[in-house]
């Protein structure tokens, strides 16, 4: 994409930073799955899922705050885009889009993963709309970048 905001690593981080908070959610099924008769193994993974729910929203909040300064270092390239005559409304859709799609992909990934593993597929669907939304109110922080 040659007009994007985003480079080859910014892609690769975001979508390393969303295949582990998808990963997290697949080794949470794993280990619900995993039939343990250690009891001090037993007992090891059970405080881990007893916090599961708190574990993956610390992760999300974690891809958040990298998914918002990732957004911030862009801020003086897209007001140099904007004094050369590229529009905000232009900037924010190919924003938007690309974050879409690379979440997407990852998504896509996650779910054939856990077709092929045999776990469940609504577990990573709550990531996915914390995601979109936060993409959705972060494409609106693009447009407050106009003024440097």
């Amino acid at each position: 994409m040659r007009r994007s905001l985003f480079r080859f690593v910014d892609r690769f981080e975001l979508c390393i930073t969303y295949l582990f908070c998808f990963s997290l959610n697949l080794i949470f099924d794993y280990v619900k799955s995993l039939s343990v008769d250690s009891y001090i193994l037993k007992a090891f993974l059970e405080n881990f899922m007893n916090y599961q729910t708190l574990i993956n929203f610390l992760f999300t909040f974690i891809v958040v705050v990298f998914h918002y300064q990732m957004l911030h270092r862009k801020k003086t390239e897209i007001y140099c885009r904007i004094l050369v005559g590229d529009t905000i409304l232009n900037i924010t859709i190919r924003y938007t889009l690309e974050c879409l799609m690379i979440l997407g992909f990852v998504y896509l990934l996650s779910i054939a993963i856990n077709i092929y593993l045999n776990f469940n597929l609504i577990s990573n669907l709550y990531l996915v709309c914390i995601f979109v939304i936060y993409i959705l109110i972060s494409a609106v922080r693009v447009g407050k970048y106009e003024t440097f």
